[in-house]
């Protein structure tokens, strides 16, 4: 065999390879997938499934897919795209609800050795639940990361949410560092990961009744309950935290006392020194207070007060 005819065999040992992939994949996909029908995606460069009345069991119940067109490209076999259809249905422990996704799409980027996941992104036209609109136009993407200021593994979440239509919730944008207790991927995808720490640089949350704005680094202690220190600055001080009491994230008790010192709170400094790892919390800008939040040895501290004990690092639900 000629040099010249040694890459036409290597292409045309490739070509065979992907278009004999897409019927095993069929196949393992009906062995294992709970779908209705399963066929594979129309065309010599989409390698994928084609699922109708898909089924996926989570933690909580399942979700009901009528459709799903997935696939991966020669040019990027490790990149998955989707295509989500217009509604899915949630059967829960309290009854089924109707989730509506308008021009839905994601993107799903794997590890080639064990699968695990790279990056997801996810973008949509419109959310609503049962009629009820949930958000405009958005999207949030998932990136895996190196990082080792807590404990876990470490994946980027940024959040772009601007026209969200929630009762206490209008718009939520920027990032949000999560530790997860095991990688994203293939394996293990039916266990539901369980947080170990959140840091943001700097997470815009426009509440409706106020806005405001959250730097810090929080963890899951030795206790098990939540350690680190957070800055949240606000234009109205006043609002946030009564909304805070409100939704049970400060004990009732310490109502009076926010209200009679919130001045002092917000011009308040950390009680200790500069900890390594956080970001920078510096202090507010002219208009707006900084509340500094320490959780440290099972307590709560506002500007140095002890408020009470630290709140419980939350932990899904056991399912039976």
């Amino acid at each position: 065999m000629g040099r010249a005819s040694l890459p036409i065999l290597i292409v045309l040992l490739l070509a065979g390879s992907w278009l004999a992939a897409e019927p095993l994949l069929v196949s393992q996909a009906r062995r294992h997938v709970q779908a209705e029908t399963v066929a594979g995606q129309p065309g010599p460069w989409r390698l994928g499934l084609a699922l109708q009345g898909l089924t996926v069991p989570v933690q909580a119940g399942a979700v009901t897919l009528p459709s799903l067109d997935a696939w991966v490209t020669p040019w990027a076999p490790l990149t998955a795209r989707a295509i989500l259809p217009d509604t899915a249905l949630l059967d829960t422990t309290a009854g089924q609800r109707r989730l509506e996704l308008t021009q839905a799409t994601a993107r799903l980027r794997l590890s080639p050795i064990g699968g695990r996941l790279r990056r997801l992104e996810a973008r949509f036209a419109g959310l609503a639940l049962d009629g009820a609109p949930l958000s405009g136009p958005g999207g949030i993407t998932v990136r895996a990361v190196p990082d080792d200021r807590a404990e876990g593994v470490p994946y980027h979440l940024q959040a772009d949410l601007p026209d969200l239509r929630l009762p206490q919730l209008a718009a939520l944008s920027g990032g949000l560092r999560l530790w997860l207790d095991r990688p994203l991927g293939l394996a293990g995808a039916e266990m539901e990961p369980v947080v170990q720490g959140v840091l943001t640089d700097g997470l815009d949350i426009d509440a409706r009744r106020f806005r405001l704005r959250v730097v810090g680094l929080v963890h899951k202690g030795a206790d098990g309950r939540a350690e680190g220190r957070l800055a949240i600055y606000a234009s109205d001080a006043g609002a946030m935290l009564e909304g805070a009491v409100d939704q049970g994230v400060l004990p009732p008790r310490v109502r009076l006392l926010v209200r009679a010192m919130l001045n002092r709170i917000g011009q308040a400094d950390f009680s200790g020194p500069p900890i390594p790892g956080h970001p920078p919390m510096p202090p507010a800008p002219q208009g707006q207070l900084r509340i500094p939040v320490e959780m440290r040895d099972g307590q709560m501290y506002l500007g140095g007060i002890p408020i009470g004990p630290a709140p419980v690092w939350p932990h899904p639900s056991v399912q039976g």
